[in-house]
């Protein structure tokens, strides 16, 4: 085939969308002192209450983008909870949004040895990826899909680590099965397309054109593809 398509394909960061339904991990315990019941009642409550105003303003303050602010509410719950899941979380995604990958792999490392989650090692596998970290960065994903391969995009994300490693047949699964999990999406099926060309997959390359135009009937690249 002597047409190549050359089209943007832009890593997908639907992972560092928050889980609001994640179980908040506080620790009740304390330790036995030599006061009365009533007093370490109280001191828990005051604890247990001080940490929830903090994780509702630390919310609101990421909801409106004030991450400096966000970062700061989040690190006093951590000091007092390190084990905190949703306070780490948050803390991982604020470094993020910052670019401060380092800071935000410290996170989803901690975060994937307190609880083995997809959208943790999703995450990781995000830092790692823009740090240039690729080998790594597979291992992440490919751990985030073990736990959960319902979502169209940690195999996109996968695939595009190993496009860049150069590992055509690992990439090309992986952005099979991402279409798979979302045959409407046009991205994943010129990703497809491409490699079937790049592979000589003639057949291949007309029948994903013509699933192009099904979604896109007046797309001239896909026309030209399937009439040459």
């Amino acid at each position: 085939m002597g047409i190549l398509f050359v089209r943007r394909f832009f890593l997908i960061l639907s992972e560092v969308k928050m889980q609001h339904g994640l179980k908040r991990e506080m620790d009740l315990e304390t330790k036995k002192q030599s006061v009365p019941t009533a007093t370490i009642v109280s001191k828990k409550t005051t604890k247990i209450g001080n940490v929830r105003g903090l994780f509702k303003k630390g919310e609101m303050f990421f909801s409106k983008n004030d991450l400096v602010a966000a970062e700061g509410c989040f690190v006093q719950i951590i000091a007092s909870e390190d084990t905190n899941l949703e306070a780490n979380l948050y803390l991982g995604l604020i470094y993020l949004k910052q670019e401060n990958f380092p800071k935000a792999e410290f996170f989803f490392h901690k975060l994937v040895n307190l609880k083995k989650d997809p959208v943790y090692y999703s995450n990781l596998g995000l830092a790692l990826y823009k740090q240039g970290r690729l080998l790594e960065a597979t291992e992440a994903y490919e751990s985030a899909v073990v736990l959960d391969d319902k979502r169209a995009a940690r195999f996109a994300s996968l695939a595009l680590v190993y496009k860049e490693l150069n590992n055509d047949e690992k990439a090309l699964i992986n952005f099979e099965r991402a279409s798979r999990k979302s045959p409407r999406n046009l991205d994943y099926l010129w990703a497809i397309l491409e490699y079937y060309q790049k592979l000589s997959r003639i057949e291949d390359v007309r029948s994903t054109a013509k699933k192009i135009l099904e979604l896109d009937p007046y797309n001239e690249d896909a026309k030209r593809v399937i009439h040459y």
